[in-house]
């Protein structure tokens, strides 16, 4: 299992951002940290659960740290340098692909998600944020990584993998 807590990534998150991020947008990139570690490394980054609400994923593991602002400057429960090697690049990638992005707007992309989707295809009255299945993330996100860059690439792609069996099966 991993040494590396949720709280160390939103430390290392504050630091890439010089100390101010909005409370949505560390919930939302603790998510896309996670499904990029899961993807490039194949291992959680983090043992903490992540969560999906109406409004995105959120790690709730957050909520009794969190200040009553919309903001957070600093997160002491956090060490930023447990971040290293490959993890801290991925980290770094997550911020630098996101960071601009505001956390109502990474919450609607990630609401838009497979994994998101179907962790909400599992809500319950019992059970109204249920748990992200870590499966799932990296399944979704290894394929977001293999994924073409435009429209002409995936039907390239389509036409390589595909047209060879496509005309067998053709009468």
């Amino acid at each position: 299992m991993t040494s590396v807590s949720v709280h160390d990534v939103v430390a290392f998150l504050l630091a890439q951002a010089r100390g101010h991020l909005s409370t949505s947008a560390i919930h939302r990139m603790t998510y896309y940290a996670q499904g990029w570690h899961l993807a490039s490394a194949g291992t959680p980054l983090f043992a903490e659960e992540i969560r999906i609400r109406k409004t995105g994923p959120v790690a709730h593991a957050l909520f009794p740290l969190q200040k009553d602002g919309c903001t957070e400057d600093s997160w002491p429960a956090g060490n930023a340098h447990a971040i290293t090697g490959h993890s801290a690049e991925i980290v770094s990638y997550v911020f630098n692909s996101y960071g601009h992005m505001s956390g109502i707007s990474m919450g609607e992309l990630a609401g838009r998600e497979a994994p998101c989707i179907l962790a909400m295809a599992r809500k319950t009255a019992e059970d109204p944020e249920p748990v992200l299945d870590l499966a799932d993330m990296k399944a979704f996100f290894k394929a977001l990584d293999d994924a073409p860059d435009d429209q002409t690439a995936y039907a390239n792609r389509f036409m390589a993998r595909y047209t060879d069996e496509a005309l067998r099966v053709w009468p």
